[in-house]
Order: structure tokens, then sequence, then C-alpha cells
């Protein structure tokens, strides 16, 4: 059985953080959320200790913890409650799950390995993690890069893509615009997350999203936001709020556009740097490679040459703003087979070289 597929697979399913232990307590492997906090030590060690087929821990009232072994494996599934899922009737919400769920998904795995149900209870509960999953918002002079990087989030927002906007959310976390609004640390926060949520509704609707669908999701969000008394992980909070309109831009634009087209679309976004030729996509989604490009074409105004070049010149221009990466480094990491052509199109789209849109804007 190949477990590393499996673990990744039902970690995308369900976004359920888990993790793989050596019998020593050492992590092997995380299959995790963005920003989710790495295993702690007091987990490990609770880890380490097997009493059922399937253990579940109840640590506080902000964790849930499974446990069970594989081979000299022990394979761990937390749900670290630090964001706003299950606080109100929303779609596609972050990870946070009512105990029932999180057992449940427990034993899901656990057949799914052992093809058997496990003989599982609550094993233990009450020990605390202390401070190690809280996170204080940075405090630091605005700059230029921040505001790059607030517009490059919004702009995955807009596009609806996923993986884009978990990539360009670290980005922001590093070098964003994040100041004070607020007295108190959480009306701060929930100052923060509301002007988030004001910047995520604007760049859903530039992104197709009917306005009043915005807008009410924006009310709903901000009037469940309030309701909350403590925000424990405030990045992860912002960012699951962004993931919800992300998901209804991508959910919207699956209307506008035919499913061919849209999978064509959602397979560059995820390959653009290992892309070879417009033959290879059409493979891919079993079609002519003429009746691709004339759909494609017809339906979004450019060819796919042209939109294949557009997401790897985003990329290299986040990459020219955000790394050190030298120009040979990024022309290799967003799939273009010389410099020169790199070059060439990076300028063509841009306007300017690489080399004067780092110095322009870095």
């Amino acid at each position: 059985m190949d477990l590393e597929r499996l673990l990744q697979t039902f970690h995308d399913g369900t976004s359920l953080n888990l993790y793989v232990l050596t019998g020593q307590g050492q992590v092997e492997q995380e299959f995790i959320r963005p920003l989710a906090p790495h295993l702690p030590e007091i987990f490990i060690k609770k880890c380490l200790k097997q009493v059922n087929d399937l253990d579940l821990l109840l640590p506080d009232n902000k964790n849930s913890l499974g446990k069970f072994r594989y081979a000299d494996k022990i394979i761990v599934g937390w749900n670290a409650n630090i964001t706003i899922a299950g606080q109100g009737n929303l779609d596609r919400l972050a990870p946070l799950l009512g105990f029932d769920q999180f057992a449940s998904l427990m034993k899901s795995l656990y057949f799914a390995i052992f093809r058997t149900w496990p003989q599982t209870e609550l094993t233990d509960q009450g020990f605390f993690t202390g401070e190690n999953l809280t996170i204080e918002p940075m405090q630091k002079s605005a700059d230029y890069e921040g505001y790059l990087a607030e517009q490059e989030l919004m702009e995955a927002v807009q596009l609806g893509n996923l993986d884009l906007y978990n990539q360009r959310f670290r980005s922001f976390i590093k070098e964003g615009n994040i100041g004070l609004l607020g007295a108190g640390k959480l009306r701060q926060e929930k100052n923060l997350a509301i002007s988030a949520t004001t910047l995520y509704t604007r760049a859903a609707i530039r992104g197709g999203l009917a306005a009043s669908e915005a807008y009410a999701l924006s009310d709903q969000i901000i009037n469940r936001l309030e309701k909350d008394t403590i925000i424990s992980n405030f990045y992860e909070y912002s960012r699951a709020i962004g993931e919800i309109f992300v998901n209804r831009v991508a959910r919207s634009n699956r209307t506008s556009l035919t499913p061919l087209v849209y999978k064509a679309e959602e397979y560059i976004y995820h390959h653009y740097a290992d892309i070879t030729s417009v033959q290879e996509i059409a493979d891919r989604l079993a079609v002519s490679r003429s009746y691709l490009q004339h759909l494609f074409k017809k339906e979004t105004g450019m060819t796919l040459v042209a939109f294949i070049n557009q997401v790897k010149v985003a990329q290299a221009k986040h990459e020219l703003i955000f790394t050190n990466r030298t120009l040979s480094e990024i022309c290799d990491d967003v799939g273009f087979s010389s410099g020169s052509l790199f070059s060439t199109t990076f300028k063509k789209l841009a306007g300017i070289s690489p080399l004067t849109y780092r110095k322009q804007y870095k």
C-alpha cells in the first residue's frame, strides 16, 4: 500500500492535519494545512503511548488528537481548533471540526488503511499546550513590498486559485502591512479580520462573484467573527476567511466557463512549470488539440500559449520581488526553456525586462 499517497489524498479531501511519527517520536512526514503549527512536543509524547487500536484524545477545548500504529510508524491526526470553521453556516470552511466529526474522520482513515473498523474510546483529556498555538500579529512599518504582497494575494482571490492563494499568503505574512487597528488584542484581531474580509470581498467581485453574493457572505462572516471570544491564531483565521471567498469565486467561474476550459485553466495553474506543449494539455483532457485551442480562445479571449505564459510571468514577478533567486533559477522555476525566451516573454507581457522589474519593485 502506498501510505504516503493515501495520507495525502485523505488530507486533501478532509483538510485534516496528519503526521507520521517514527517509533521514537520523530516527525517523519507532515500533511498539513498552510500555516498549521508543527505537532507540539507534549502531543508527541502522548502519541508514543498506545492503548486501543485507535486512541482519541481531547487535550483541551481547542484541540482533538487521534493516533494509531501502522507497522513501525505512528499515524497522528490533529484537529487544531484555531480557525473559524464550524461556527456558522458557511460552506467550504477551514478545518475546525466538532469532536464527533473528528473521531469519524480518524475511524475512516483507520478503515482505509486496515480494512477493518478500530476499537476506540476517548483515552485522555485535560492536558494543555500553553502558548505554542498562538502567533502574535506582527507590528512593522508599512512598505511598498507589503503593498505588493497584498495586491498579489487579492489577485489570487480574484482568480479563484486556492493553491496560489495559500502560496502567496505566506509572503503576505512575511511582507504584508499589518498594523494596529484597535485597543486590546482581540479587538485588534477582529478589526484586522474585518479589513481583510473587505479586501477579499472586493477581489471576489472583480473575479466574477456576484456583488450581492459577495457582500452577503461578507456580512455573514463579520457577524460571526464579532461573536467570537477568542482568536488563537489570527493568521490562520484570516487565511481561512480568504479561502471561503477563493472557493466561491472558483465555483462562480465554473458556471461562466465550460467544464473543459475550466479544467484546462486548472491544469495550467497546477503544472505551468512542467508543461511542454498544448498537446500535453489536450491529451490530459482527452480532446483534440485543435478543438481545445478553439474553445479556449473563444471563451477566454486568449490562446492557450498566451495563458500559460501569463501564468508563468505572474509567478516570475512574485519571485523577483519576494525572493533572492537568480534570474536563471527563476527561469527554471517557472518553466521557460531558456533565459532568452524568459526575458523576451517577460518583457512582452510586463513591458520591462526581469532585471529592471526587480530593481523597480524590490
